[in-house]
């Protein structure tokens, strides 16, 4: 038994600029502009999670007091910045306390606890604080997502001719 395949083109002008748009679209310029339409979100995402760094509650094992701005300078430490695959969040621990930085973060953000003496001197009191960094950014998805969608919608429209 003979099995024989033909396949013919026409319309061969048409399938090599169909060819050339995939190409264009996979030789790094889908994930460029993915990258640049995540870019575009994060402004909104980062000044939201620096507020709710403002607005931590924290809680003590010796009651209130004044404050010695941890807040603010986690908030002024946090940033976001494009990488070759998406946006990253972070907080700069150095920024927030040369020695203590990440310890002091993560209990603001009730990833733990801190301790310290009050205003340098004995009695010491122990502190947490409130998650708001992963739920603030996670309330973001949505956002992120419909840039992905519109992204990849357009490039799909630019393939298509």
């Amino acid at each position: 038994m003979d099995i024989r395949f033909r396949m013919g083109a026409s319309g061969k002008a048409a399938v090599e600029a169909a060819a050339r748009r995939f190409e264009r679209a996979a030789s790094g310029g889908l994930q460029r502009r993915l990258v640049q339409g995540l870019a575009q979100e994060a402004p909104s995402a980062l000044a939201e999670t620096r507020a709710a760094w403002m607005g931590v509650e924290v809680t003590s094992s010796r009651g209130g007091g004044s404050s010695s701005g941890l807040r603010a300078r986690v908030a002024a430490a946090t940033t976001s910045s494009a990488t070759g695959r998406g946006v990253k969040f972070e907080v700069e621990p150095a920024a927030v306390d040369p020695a203590y930085g990440r310890s002091l973060t993560y209990g603001l953000n009730g990833m733990g606890r801190w301790r310290h003496p009050t205003w340098g001197r004995p009695p010491w009191q122990q502190q947490t604080g409130q998650e708001v960094f992963f739920k603030t950014l996670r309330g973001h998805e949505p956002g992120f997502e419909g840039r992905l969608v519109r992204v990849v919608d357009q490039v799909a429209r630019e393939i298509e001719g």
